[in-house]
C-alpha cells in the first residue's frame, strides 16, 4: 500500500510539474511574441530604428531562455526560431522589402513551439 501511495504522489507531482511547464512556455511565448508584434507595428508605420530595438528586446527575452529552451524543447525547433530571428533582423537592418514575409515567418515559429507542447491526449499516451 505505501508504494501505491508514493506512486501516486509521484505522478501527481509529474502531472503538476508538466502543466507548470507548459504554462511557463506559454506565458515566454507570449512575451515574445508582444515584443515582435510591437516591432512588426513599428515596421508598418515606417519607423524602422524602434522595430529593430523591439526585435532585439524579443531576441533577448528568446536567448534568456536558452538553457531552458535546450532542455525541453527540440533542438531544430530551437533552430527554426533562433534562425527566423536573425533572418528578420538582417532584413530590417537592410530595409529590405521582405520583412513582412520575415515577421510572419518567425510568428509561424513561434506558434508552433506551443502548438508542439500543448497537452493533448496523444502527447501522454
Amino acid at each position: 500500500m505505501r508504494r501505491e501511495v508514493i506512486a501516486i504522489v509521484l505522478l501527481i507531482l509529474l502531472l503538476g510539474i508538466l502543466l507548470g511547464n507548459i504554462r511557463y512556455l506559454d506565458n515566454l511565448v507570449e512575451d515574445i511574441e508582444e515584443a515582435v508584434s510591437s516591432s512588426c507595428a513599428a515596421w508598418e508605420r515606417g519607423d524602422t530604428q524602434l522595430a529593430v530595438s523591439e526585435l532585439e528586446t524579443a531576441m533577448e527575452r528568446w536567448q534568456s531562455a536558452a538553457d531552458y529552451a535546450h532542455i525541453f524543447l527540440r533542438q531544430s525547433e530551437i533552430d527554426a526560431v533562433s534562425e527566423a530571428f536573425f533572418d528578420l533582423s538582417a532584413s530590417l537592418r537592410d530595409e529590405e522589402k521582405q520583412s513582412r514575409d520575415d515577421y510572419l515567418r518567425l510568428f509561424y515559429h513561434l506558434d508552433s513551439l506551443e502548438r508542439m507542447d500543448a497537452l493533448r491526449l496523444s502527447s501522454i499516451f
